[in-house]
């Protein structure tokens, strides 16, 4: 149990059931139940002013605490046997005072990578939202970031004085018995199954390939085929390939010394496949023949093969179960990875895939809407029964992953694997993983994985489709996959718009236009002053890309408890309004 003294607080003790425990391999003490403590007392003041400045700062503050590291004077701690000089306290103490010091924003924003970095006159990250409330906006987001949603900034003020003052062993318990022993119960995991967390969806593509390279030692290379490598996060085939995806390192923010970590990728022992979704009219593409001859070819090497599946795109298109794999076989030496990152499943489905022997990755994020780099790698119990049986001296972890991965991120059930981690806290992990805990267990709790709600859905996408096909002659709808529109959008004459100027486009639906164009109505003065935040613009072929509008957990809940489908359309048209206002004056403001 988590045992720090917080003052002003009272506690509120939450048992976690058995299964939830055995799910994530046996919770922080390897077996029995697990007892997660949640906090409820004085909010923390939010210090929104010069966030983005002091983020820039984070990492340059943490100087004290590397120079200890690097003299010796703090240790490495294991969650199992946790024992601690005075000095080792005293560092600890410095680490956790800086922790303490920094605001709610500036803890989400730590962990991760230069993708959340704020902008200096924006104060906005890549995805234009930022660690906060954005009530202004017309939010159709959740295919790629949303800004902070109420619940999940209720979470964030609840759990920041646990996470800030946890010290390693606390910390441990935190992150198994808080994060992953909640998600196994929110997503009724099968019991047994693995959850290593990650800071995002891209960064836990490595960790199939230290797997396959733990499972087969003497193999020289490990075959990897990317799926759909188009409509997929850009970084995801990078990772995938072994290779660094950002400048930043994720564990920067956690004391960890950069110019002491290693500089050396995974390239060198990874062959790459990357395969496009669409062809050159947009048709998706059937790779099975690919798949099954770098099958073939990886057998004959006696070479393990780690193929990927999307289980919801960008434009939440779902590709097949990979065939003739032999993945569900006991000593298979092909690895099934199904990224459902989008989180637009059911838990049955999700239940059905690590059935199937299938690696999941998913965040917290997407349709969850949590804060952005929340991942997580799912491991069926079939495997997790097969990592535990490895050797300590066959665990193959190289350096590179300790940029991304603590000791903690790993379930205690595979200790060969934590061994070969270091031990420090991510703490904006911890914080963006609670917050969008939050927003799962409130979406289930609302009956949000019934029949009832994807009716709510189709209705839905039933309703603006027809708003689209009657009132807004600039758009079309290229596909609806479920709670993603997926758009085209056209000028008066002439071809659909390409990705790059849709980009153009999804900047300005962000900003206020109002000022840019002459002799507007007072109507389309207001429409022009929407801010609006949309799914980013994918390219489907060299031809034409599409915008998307998609809903998120909050918006199904708020279906599921009672907003009307009139109320929920009127965000859609509101944006495609805007939309049709910036198609129609594209030579002015598309150029």
């Amino acid at each position: 149990t988590l045992s720090h003294d917080f003052q002003d607080a009272s506690w509120d003790e939450k048992e976690a059931s058995g299964s939830a425990t055995k799910a994530v391999g046996g919770g922080a003490g390897g077996g029995g139940s697990a007892s997660c403590r949640t906090f409820s007392g004085a909010s923390p003041s939010v210090r929104g002013a010069g966030v983005s400045a002091r983020r820039r700062g984070v990492r340059t503050a943490f100087g004290r605490a590397r120079a200890l590291r690097r003299s010796g004077r703090m240790q490495a701690f294991s969650m199992g046997s946790f024992s601690s000089t005075d000095q080792d306290r005293a560092t600890i103490e410095v680490d956790q005072k800086h922790y303490k010091n920094m605001s709610i924003e500036e803890i989400l924003l730590s962990g991760s990578d230069d993708r959340t970095v704020l902008g200096q006159d924006s104060n906005e990250n890549s995805y234009n939202t930022g660690p906060y409330v954005m009530p202004s906006h017309l939010v159709r987001s959740s295919c790629t970031c949303n800004p902070l949603t109420a619940l999940a900034r209720s979470g964030c003020e609840k759990w920041h004085p646990i996470v800030v003052g946890s010290g390693p062993q606390e910390f441990g318990h935190l992150m198994h018995d808080c994060i992953a022993a909640r998600l196994a119960r929110a997503l009724q995991l099968p019991d047994g199954t693995g959850i290593i967390t990650a800071p995002s969806g891209t960064d836990i593509e490595l960790v199939p390939v230290a797997m396959a390279k733990t499972l087969y030692p003497q193999a020289k290379s490990v075959h990897v085929l990317v799926s759909a490598i188009n409509e997929i996060g850009k970084g995801v085939a990078l990772a995938a390939g072994g290779k660094f995806t950002s400048d930043i390192s994720p564990l920067e923010d956690s004391g960890l010394d950069k110019e002491e970590l290693t500089k050396e990728d995974l390239a060198g022992c990874i062959k790459v496949t990357n395969l496009d979704a669409r062809n050159c009219v947009g048709q998706y593409i059937d790779h099975s023949a690919t798949i099954a001859r770098v099958l073939t070819k990886a057998r004959s090497l006696g070479e393990p093969v780690v193929v990927h599946s999307v289980f919801g795109t960008k434009t939440n298109k779902r590709e097949p179960f990979p065939k003739g794999t032999g993945c569900e076989e006991e000593d298979s030496s092909t690895l099934v990875v199904v990224d459902a990152c989008q989180g637009r499943y059911s838990r049955a489905e999700l239940r059905h895939l690590l059935g199937q022997n299938a690696l999941v990755t998913i965040t917290g994020s997407k349709q969850f809407s949590g804060p952005p780099f929340s991942g997580a790698l799912l491991v069926p119990p079939q495997m997790m029964r097969r990592l535990q049986a490895v050797p300590a001296s066959d665990v193959w972890m190289p350096d590179m992953l300790q940029h991304y991965f603590s000791s903690h991120d790993f379930p205690n059930s595979l200790p060969h694997f934590q061994a070969k981690l270091p031990v420090v806290q991510n703490r904006g992990l911890a914080l963006r993983w609670l917050a969008a805990i939050e927003e799962m267990e409130a979406y289930f709790a609302a009956g949000c994985d019934s029949a009832q709600a994807r009716d709510f859905v189709n209705q839905w996408g039933e309703a603006v489709g027809a708003a689209i096909k009657t009132q807004f002659p600039r758009v079309s709808v290229f596909e609806t996959n479920d709670s993603v529109i997926n758009m085209k959008v056209s000028p008066k004459k002439g071809p659909a718009f390409d990705a790059v100027v849709l980009r153009k486009l999804y900047i300005l639906l962000t900003q206020d236009i109002s000022t840019k164009l002459e002799g507007l109505s007072q109507e389309q003065i207001k429409i022009a002053q929407n801010k609006c935040l949309i799914g980013q613009p994918v390219r489907i072929c060299e031809d034409f890309g599409i915008i998307r509008l998609s809903l998120g957990a909050p918006d199904i809940r708020a279906l599921m408890e009672g907003t009307t489908m009139e109320e929920t359309v009127s965000v859609d048209t509101q944006i495609l309004s805007k939309i049709n206002l910036i198609a129609d004056n594209h030579s002015i403001l598309l150029v």
